[in-house]
């Protein structure tokens, strides 16, 4: 009987012999795939690509939740495929290493060093190897993310710097850091002051009748420029609260000499560039609201930002350090963001574009970060966005301060290490004024209605009269609430993010219609009351704002810029057949119908010359329905015969409709209040208003920022 030869396994160096190199290169692909199925190379990869997916799954989820940018993901796709190569070199290793330290076969050890070949060659190991690598990728994303952090990480300190009584603020650094800038109450109007913060020495500034407010410091220290409004009885204030200002100009002050010039006029928000020769303001120069750039001496302005909406405002600009972008506020209605601008490709960044409100920005001079306010985190405080070299975000938003009060207008010392803004405390809420039915004239004092710390605003009678749906934040979020005059009692009807504006009953008081960014833009929604069902409207992604149902409840009028401009637009109660109405630009923000619902009265822009106005719900030409008082919050008396509204955020005023002289019908005593949002009660009885009241404001620094 023959002797069954056993062939001695091949060691490494008989391998590399000529002959096999040479049968290598003359099947190299069938060797290469045989060898790697004999080494179980193969399983390797397939079980590296099963653990590297896994891992996908899980850092994308926490890579949001950290609010890192998605070419984060990107980076970390990367580590994966470059810890790939040390996958295969760790399992081919550990292999060789493996076939080493096993006996052949005719040593009489082989039953002794299986246990031990099993081990090193099995799936298990060459998982163990798959496991390594993607470890290597979790390990560099953690190791980047926790850099990412830590360079955000901060720990300030808290120093008061005003300490009067009333509202002081829109602070402004000195160039050397030394003094600060700030607004407040002399009389019945503002004005700037100056506080050396060694002495604690505080001098005002500006004089005269006129109100004063957003003061901003050369480079050199020589001038002051500040927003002076346009006549000494009117005090500055935004159209909405962190909106767009009107009817004043921009003035400078010599601080060697004290003299003072019109500098530009009918423009807002004055910020230097750092090398002081050229000025950035908003302003509607040529058309709406957009960021423009001037020279040193108010001259040869120039416009640096467009959008395809004229609905939307830009406001409130703030330099690069390198003087190549600037950093605005982008508001569409309801919704405040953050943009960047190139000032040479005039490309647009968003640096926020989500549901909070994110207003002010300020660029800090070592230009890394953009400081904002936020509402992200149920309050408004200072946020800051890292900003990369293009002007594009560069990581996770990072709260700067805390707390309940409202923490706005950042101003960054020039070394960076320091921080002026505004913490103030004020709140909005719901009033009522008796009135008669008859001429809309007081019969009473008015009394709060709706009154919480929180902002409540907008309220809109039900069709009997029995409650008032109104919009607040009271739950953390701003949403769509009800109260009962019956019992006083209050209850949610919306919830989530996004910003619930506006409601406005149906004739049968079974549906409110409202606007919301709460599908990522503003959008029309219906709320079915009972049920709390949501059904939205509109579902484009232009400006919708502003729906009021017709008398027959079967159709909602409402305000978009589909077309490029604010015009009103009509649409069945269910979202269908939406159309044009008008064509010569719409302001304001509430559109009515007339009783038989066959014409829609609402405020023409009108190239400027602003007029109350009235075109046929089919379609034609519009025309002019009363010389009124006000214009943007229309809301009409029961029978039709005058419109109440509020001029200047403070004085109501009852226009009849048959060409009679407007009336004045109430104001507070208080300059500071703000009355906004008048509506008619249907029995005519009572005005329905939002009171604003701001209580306190003091500037405060934070040290140990950057």
């Amino acid at each position: 009987m023959a002797q069954e030869v056993v062939p001695a396994p091949l060691d490494d160096a008989a391998r590399l012999q000529p002959g096999c190199v040479l049968r290598f290169r003359q099947g190299a692909r069938v060797a290469v795939i045989t060898e790697g199925k004999r080494r179980r190379i193969l399983r390797a990869i397939a079980g590296y690509g099963i653990v590297a997916f896994a891992l996908l799954q899980i850092v994308e989820p926490i890579m949001h939740g950290l609010h890192l940018p998605d070419r984060m993901l990107t980076f970390v796709v990367l580590a994966l495929a470059l810890a790939f190569p040390a996958v295969v070199a760790v399992s081919w290793s550990l292999d060789v290493l493996g076939r080493r330290l096993l006996p052949t076969a005719h040593s009489g050890a082989g039953a002794i060093a299986a246990p031990h070949r099993e081990l090193l060659a099995s799936p298990t190991r060459l998982a163990l190897a798959a496991v390594a690598g993607a470890a290597i990728a979790v390990t560099v994303f953690w190791v980047a993310a926790r850099g990412r952090m830590a360079a955000l990480s901060i720990h300030p300190t808290l120093t008061q710097v005003t300490f009067a009584g009333g509202i002081e603020e829109y602070p402004a650094w000195s160039p050397d850091g030394r003094s600060i800038l700030y607004v407040a109450r002399v009389g019945q109007s503002r004005k700037v002051f100056r506080k050396d913060l060694e002495s604690g020495k505080e001098e005002q500034l500006t004089r005269g009748p006129h109100d004063e407010l957003q003061p901003a410091w050369s480079p050199d220290g020589r001038r002051v420029l500040f927003v002076r409004a346009q006549r000494p009885d009117q005090k500055l204030q935004p159209g909405d609260v962190f909106g767009e200002f009107d009817e004043g100009d921009v003035w400078q002050l010599d601080l060697r000499g004290g003299t003072e010039i019109a500098f530009v006029r009918n423009a807002f928000n004055p910020s230097y560039s750092p090398d002081g020769s050229r000025i950035a303001v908003d302003a509607s120069w040529a058309g709406p609201r957009r960021i423009w750039v001037v020279d040193a001496g108010g001259h040869n302005p120039q416009q640096v930002t467009t959008d395809s909406s004229e609905q939307v405002a830009h406001v409130a600009p703030s330099w690069s350090p390198d003087g190549s972008k600037i950093v605005f506020q982008n508001i569409e209605r309801t919704k405040f963001d953050v943009r960047v601008v190139n000032l040479e490709t005039k490309q647009i960044n968003s640096i926020t574009n989500d549901y909070p409100a994110d207003v002010r920005p300020a660029w800090s001079p070592l230009g890394k970060y953009v400081y904002f306010s936020s509402d992200r985190s149920g309050s408004t405080n200072l946020w800051r966005a890292a900003i990369t070299a293009d002007g594009a975000l560069d990581g996770p938003l990072q709260q700067v301060t805390t707390g309940a009060g409202q923490d706005v207008e950042p101003a960054i010392s020039r070394d960076g290490k320091l921080i002026a803004f505004t913490t103030l405390r004020q709140n909005a809420d719901i009033w009522r004024l008796p009135v008669s039915p008859a001429k809309g004239l007081p019969t009473g004092d008015p009394e709060p209605l709706i009154s919480t710390t929180r902002e409540d605003s907008r309220g809109a009678w039900s069709p009997d009269g029995s409650s008032v749906a109104f919009n607040s934040d009271r739950g953390g979020d701003m949403n769509i609430w009800l109260y009962s005059l019956q019992d006083g009692s209050t209850r949610r009807l919306t919830s989530g993010r996004g910003g619930d504006f506006q409601p406005n009953w149906s004739p049968d008081g079974r549906a409110i219609a409202f606007f919301s960014s709460r599908s990522g833009s503003p959008s029309i929604w219906k709320l079915e009351v009972e049920s709390g069902k949501l059904t939205r409207l509109t579902s484009n992604r232009a400006i919708n704002a502003n729906p009021f149902f017709s008398p027959d409840g079967g159709r909602i009028a409402f305000q978009s810029d589909q077309s490029g401009r604010t015009e009103v637009w009509t649409m069945n109660a269910d979202g269908s057949g939406a159309r044009q109405l008008t064509n010569v630009g719409v302001g304001g923000h509430f559109l009515r119908w007339t009783d038989a619902g066959d014409a829609i009265v609402f405020r023409c822009a009108c190239g400027g010359k602003a007029a109350t106005m009235i075109i046929p719900a089919a379609g034609g030409e519009p025309r002019q329905l009363v010389d009124q008082k006000g214009g943007s919050h229309i809301s009409f008396s029961p029978d039709r015969s005058r419109i109440m509204d509020v001029v200047g955020h403070k004085v109501l005023w009852v226009s009849p409709i048959g060409g009679a002289a407007p009336e004045k019908v109430f104001e507070f005593a208080d300059p500071s209040v703000r009355i906004d949002y008048p509506v008619w009660s249907p029995d005519g009885k009572w005005v329905l208003f939002d009171r604003l009241q701001p209580g306190e404001g003091d500037v405060w620094m934070m040290s140990n920022v950057e």
